[in-house]
């Protein structure tokens, strides 16, 4: 397993400014409440002095055979149990329910879609969907060049070792009128005293990308998005003006050209 060696300190991945180390954990952690057996493998994070985002270049050599084969292999499933079935036909029920008077008229595309658990199921329930993930190629892969209105990307953005790559290759698939219906959990007020011991920072899942909400909206307002939050663990980037936008956000208003911050609250 190639781990990248520990520094005193690196380049935040989002501003660019310095961000020391914070903390290490060993490789094996999961987000799960039981303790998994250590494997022996330190994995350092660190943590940016400006936007605060908190990460770990342990994997950033890494390409996608090395993450399908240390990460996403037959073993994943016992680190996030959810992660097949139960998350993406929530996140379907959930959705289909905001959408319902679009059915029929919205194209919509789940961007992380593994298996394509979601987007069958929103077909079930009436929607046109589809699904794109790199490490799972199957027939709901969308179009050469098409283009979508919304874009589901539920639990995905933690996994990337390059957000600003993450973002530009998610955007090719957005309408210029366009919205993504985002879920990452943010870090909470007391991480200073958690460290890694927050539930969510776990390497063995791939949570290699642990945002602030700074440091999330520096990231989607430098690529020309808005973003506003429903809560901590919930998001919304947009652009333009998506005629999905008041269904998800419950308010009537066209956007225009709403200054999104870290204090936006959807």
């Amino acid at each position: 397993m190639r781990i990248a060696s520990l520094s005193h300190a690196v380049t935040c991945k989002i501003c660019g400014r310095q961000a020391p180390f914070f903390d290490e954990v060993d490789f094996s952690k999961a987000v799960m409440d039981e303790p998994q057996v250590e494997v022996g493998v330190p994995v350092a994070y660190y943590r940016c002095e400006d936007c605060h985002f908190l990460f770990t270049d342990a994997f950033d050599a890494w390409q996608a055979d090395d993450f399908a084969r240390e990460i996403y292999n037959d073993d994943y499933a016992r680190v996030d149990p959810d992660f097949a079935v139960s998350r993406p036909l929530g996140c379907a029920a959930v959705l289909a329910n905001l959408l319902a008077p679009r059915r029929g008229s919205i194209r919509l595309m789940d961007y992380g879609g593994g298996r394509g658990v979601f987007a069958r199921r929103m077909h079930e329930l009436g929607f046109e969907t589809a699904s794109y993930d790199p490490f799972f190629k199957g027939d709901l892969d969308p179009r050469q060049g098409e283009k979508f209105e919304l874009i589901n990307c539920r639990e995905v953005i933690e996994h990337t070792p390059d957000p600003h790559g993450f973002v530009d290759d998610l955007l090719r698939f957005l309408d210029r009128d366009g919205a993504v219906f985002l879920s990452t959990a943010t870090q909470p007020p007391d991480i200073g005293e958690l460290g890694l011991r927050w539930k969510y920072a776990g390497p063995r899942n791939g949570h290699i990308s642990l945002f602030s909400q700074e440091s999330l909206r520096l990231l989607w307002e430098e690529h020309g998005m808005q973003i506003g939050f429903f809560d901590a663990n919930n998001q919304l980037a947009w652009r333009g003006k998506p005629a999905c936008f008041s269904l998800l956000t419950g308010v009537p208003a066209a956007p225009g050209n709403r200054s999104a911050s870290t204090s936006d609250r959807l």
